[in-house]
């Protein structure tokens, strides 16, 4: 017995990914036997009124209403308006204790905050004022704070109130199925599992771009902008993923360890080695500031001082209405040292029986459909 309840459950991000995942949820079975999602919003909107805001989102950002069991996921979704902040809890304790009568009196609380991180601290101290943080769980999504100095202070905020076992910082990246196969093809296949160091690979890059834009979310993104939006959270926990030592096992606490471990390497990014942008036109959108400096691109280099990847470059990359979306994990490797040898005494004696060292590359987090792996070659198609 479950109630979810989703903040900022019409904000943009609840559009495109949260209802979304719950809706995966239900096709798949891994929804509990009775549950409940109530979302939350300032607005006055109905229950029928928001189940059609649901629909509509499923309808363009998929898995689409006809693909489920839309009919008796529709029934279990509930509206609570009039907002929820320390002064005032809108309807929402209406609607859950509402809910709870229908699904059981120990339902298990989650919330999930699908919300700007400023909103993070009024809303942890609201969920203590108005008693639902007692043995609830709840979801922060990221960035969880702008700084170091944020993050710690957020964190004391959040422990005021919240045990940490009740707590869970959510980064969906780690949660989609190409970043799940980068573990079986890294530890369960031994070719993979003997080129990833430095001895082989000459770079890892990561690239994200995305057609999108930041039409539906202009006020997050303008105080957030690219390097928190995407870099330091979902880019680097995928350079974590890849870099990262054998775990002890694949549980989420081991990988979890595994990551935190290697993060600890990480070189802070000098200034020079990266690259802010902003694409034409972000100025002209409703909500950004007029002369907004905010990054809608950035590509940066990253360096890991651990043993296995010291002296590699990671270069990671994303941007807001690029030309394509994509994905992808690239590990360029290097051209064996005798093949480079022999290539270049081949040149100067004018009898190369070698061709000129080619640079392969091994794609392991590909964003199309098929295969988590292919590899391809400058001026050749991947295969």
């Amino acid at each position: 017995m479950t109630v979810f309840v989703l903040f900022g459950a019409t904000g943009d991000l609840a559009r495109r990914m949260v209802l979304p995942a719950f809706y995966t949820l239900a096709i798949e079975g891994l929804l509990p036997e009775k549950w409940i999602l109530v979302g939350n919003g300032r607005g006055d909107v109905s229950h029928e009124d928001f189940r059609g805001r649901v629909r509509e989102a499923l309808e363009e950002f998929g898995p689409a209403p006809g693909k489920g069991p839309w009919r008796e996921f529709a029934k279990r979704l509930r509206f609570a308006g009039g907002g929820f902040n320390t002064d005032s809890p809108g309807s929402l304790l209406d609607v859950i204790a509402d809910a709870r009568a229908e699904v059981g009196p120990k339902a298990q609380l989650v919330h999930y905050l699908a919300v700007p991180p400023v909103a993070f601290p009024e809303l942890t101290k609201a969920l203590d004022k108005h008693g639902l943080a007692t043995g609830a769980r709840v979801v922060y999504e990221k960035p969880f704070g702008t700084s170091p100095d944020a993050f710690r202070k957020l964190n004391r905020q959040v422990h005021a109130v919240l045990d940490e076992s009740q707590v869970y910082r959510i980064d969906h990246f780690l949660g989609k199925e190409a970043t799940q196969q980068l573990h079986a093809m890294r530890f369960a296949n031994t070719a993979f599992s003997a080129l990833w160091s430095r001895e082989h690979v000459e770079s890892v890059q990561i690239d994200v771009p995305e057609t999108l834009g930041v039409d539906n979310r202009a006020e997050f993104y303008d105080a957030t902008g690219a390097v928190l939006d995407m870099l330091v959270t979902h880019l680097f926990q995928v350079a974590a993923e890849v870099a990262m030592e054998p775990p002890a096992g694949l549980s989420a606490a081991e990988l979890q360890s595994a990551r935190e471990t290697v993060i600890r390497k990480f070189r802070p990014i000098d200034p020079a080695e990266a690259v802010l942008g902003q694409y034409a036109g972000y100025q002209d959108i409703k909500g950004v500031a007029s002369r907004s400096r905010t990054d809608t691109f950035v590509a940066a280099k990253l360096w890991i001082d651990s043993p296995r990847w010291k002296g590699v470059p990671f270069l990671l990359r994303t941007g807001k209405k690029m030309t394509v979306s994509e994905q992808r994990v690239s590990l360029v490797l290097r051209t064996p040292e005798s093949r480079s040898r022999s290539s270049h005494r081949n040149r100067t004696s004018c009898r190369s029986r070698w061709p000129a060292p080619v640079r392969s590359t091994c794609r392991c987090w590909p964003s199309s459909p098929g295969s988590p792996t292919s590899w391809s070659r400058p001026g050749s198609r991947s295969r």
